[in-house]
């Protein structure tokens, strides 16, 4: 009986020694749940390329005459919650004599159009943060978009077209020198790629390389990076096609308000969202040579506003501007590769049409009142289409233009 009696006190100790550990180990973690309610209400005047029923909005469609009428310019309204978004933070005890902390992030946005309204993974990784040295591995922004400076548009294309613009699967390291911050990072593909899906990075077995440098001076922000990619459309079918890309931004912080600049010259930039994409020649009884197309793309920023004394609400005042051009390729007798944005081989009964330039102005206006935002955002947007040369560069453009106008709501929390 002594015995059964000690050996019960000896469980209830351990259990108790037990429990305290595991109630340190949850004591030494916080977790934090935060995110947004979003709803948009938004109007157009013309057919769009576009996604999730026309939510995300990236340039309009050429002119399409049918009866000597363009079938393309209608009217049309819709709504929208599918950008309510929710964000797991979790900071953990330290591992190898670093702070670590992870984020889980989704919308609902879904993947494609057929999913659309669906729980979509936007950002998960794990960070480790030593004194001078930050490592993330997951899928995270890719550093051609910058978080310190990039469009706070309304509107949910975050100034895409002219704003490199993907999230991916990566390793990257930032090493910080004083103000001076140095950026190395290798990438995958998976929501965001280009002509082919994301197997033509895969099949070159080298990841997408990013090296960059981000500078902070009296509480402005500049920076540059160069992106280097190589595809292979098919094993044994094309050869492999690298493509560089290379930008640079700067944002100055005013008062109540900002000023920023961006500038980016790049090759198969489909994966960013942006213009251009692949091309082709076909070599009869040899492999086809596939080059990147070229694009120039540009934007700007700016916003200031005010807070009233007495009720603590906040209003927002703002402009964005961008432009992009493309730049065909390098060499004659090619063709788009099926998925490059901006090329219609065939589109109804034209043949042979290419965007030439794409630019955007949209003017907004923000009130802020504690964790409610009214947004209003008037978007004009014109997109340049011609036939394109056997160097894809493009002859006789004819511009078309929408005017959008979006109102959302939200509720951060």
């Amino acid at each position: 009986m002594n015995f059964l009696k000690l050996r019960k006190a000896i469980f209830c100790c351990l259990t108790a020694a037990f429990a305290f550990v595991v109630s340190q180990e949850v004591n030494a973690q916080s977790f934090s749940v935060s995110g947004f309610v979003k709803t948009d209400v938004f109007s157009d005047g013309r057919e769009l390329v576009a996604a999730r029923e026309n939510q995300f909005a990236l340039f309009p469609l050429p002119e399409l005459l049918v009866d000597g009428k363009d079938v393309n310019e209608n009217r049309q309204l819709n709504m929208s919650s599918i950008q309510t978004r929710i964000t797991a933070g979790l900071t953990g005890p330290d591992a190898f004599g670093a702070r670590t902390s992870g984020v889980i992030e989704g919308a609902f946005f879904g993947v494609t159009d057929a999913n659309i309204n669906t729980f979509r993974l936007r950002h998960a990784f794990v960070r480790l943060d030593w004194e001078n040295t930050q490592f993330i591995a997951g899928q995270f922004w890719h550093p051609l978009f910058n978080t310190q400076s990039f469009p706070e548009v309304v509107n949910f294309n975050t100034g895409v077209p002219f704003k490199a613009f993907s999230r991916n699967p990566q390793l990257r390291l930032t090493h910080r020198v004083g103000d001076i911050s140095l950026i190395a990072a290798a990438m995958a593909q998976r929501d965001f790629a280009g002509p082919g899906g994301n197997k033509p990075l895969r099949n070159s077995g080298i990841p997408n390389l990013f090296a960059g440098i981000h500078a902070t001076a009296a509480g402005h922000h500049f920076g540059t990076g160069v992106d280097f990619k190589q595809v292979i459309l098919e094993h044994n079918q094309t050869e492999a096609t690298n493509s560089l890309a290379a930008s640079a931004f700067a944002r100055f912080n005013f008062g109540t308000g900002f000023f920023k600049l961006y500038g980016l010259v790049g090759q198969n930039m489909t994966d960013h969202l942006m213009i251009g994409g692949l091309a082709r020649e076909k070599i009869d009884n040899a492999k086809d040579k596939v080059l990147p197309t070229s694009i120039i793309s540009f934007w700007t920023e700016l916003s200031t506003g005010f807070r009233g004394e007495s009720d603590g609400v906040r209003t927002e005042f703002g402009v964005f501007a961008g432009y992009t051009q493309n730049l065909g390729v390098s060499s004659d007798n090619f063709i788009p590769v099926d998925g490059s944005r901006g090329f219609f081989l065939e589109y109804n009964d034209l043949i042979d049409l290419g965007i030439d330039y794409v630019w955007r102005i949209s003017p907004r206006a923000q009130v802020h009142s504690g964790p409610v935002r009214f947004a209003l955002e008037l978007e004009y947007t014109v997109a340049a289409y011609g036939a394109f040369n056997s160097d894809l560069t493009i002859s006789d453009s004819k511009a078309v233009g929408n005017f959008r106008t979006q109102f959302s709501a939200y509720l951060f929390f």
